[in-house]
């Protein structure tokens, strides 16, 4: 739905998760930020229209992303079949010195695989505007393309 920041996709799980979950989310959450719940109970009356805008959405970035994966093989990518989330891993070099490179040089960040215990990986969100996404995926390229020189090279 596109709503990952309201915290509140667990109150839609079968009856007995939910129960689970509501009993974690008190202990945990002790004081719920008020203005997140409200805006998520009035998300919940108009899921329809936000389910319609994250498909049309993804299914862009997908194809974005689909694009980007199939021009590189210097990445190999599980592609699962929904999600905002895929998993790449980084087929030569240190992922490290990848990933300094991708932030210090390119300004673009994303989550090593090491905090994952699969150091060769790092996550990637696709659920952004495909705008912003496209960008991202530009800079990603033009790193790759760069430490794949710098490999070549040492």
């Amino acid at each position: 739905y596109g709503l990952s920041g309201l915290r509140c996709g667990w109150i839609l799980a079968a009856p007995e998760i939910a129960r689970r979950v509501w009993l974690l989310n008190d202990l945990f959450a002790a004081t719920a930020a008020h203005p997140a719940e409200r805006m998520a109970v009035t998300a919940f009356d108009h899921l329809g229209k936000f389910q319609a805008r994250t498909r049309t959405l993804l299914a862009a970035n997908r194809a974005l992303l689909d694009s980007f994966l199939d021009s590189r093989p210097d990445l190999a990518c599980f592609r699962p079949p929904a999600g905002t989330i895929v998993f790449p891993r980084l087929e030569q070099g240190d992922p490290d010195a990848f990933f300094h490179l991708l932030r210090d040089k390119y300004e673009t960040s994303v989550v090593p695989g090491r905090f994952f215990e699969m150091p060769r990986h790092f996550r990637l969100g696709i659920g952004g505007e495909t705008e912003n996404l496209r960008a991202g995926l530009e800079r990603l390229a033009a790193a790759l393309d760069d430490f794949g020189k710098s490999q070549r090279s040492a």
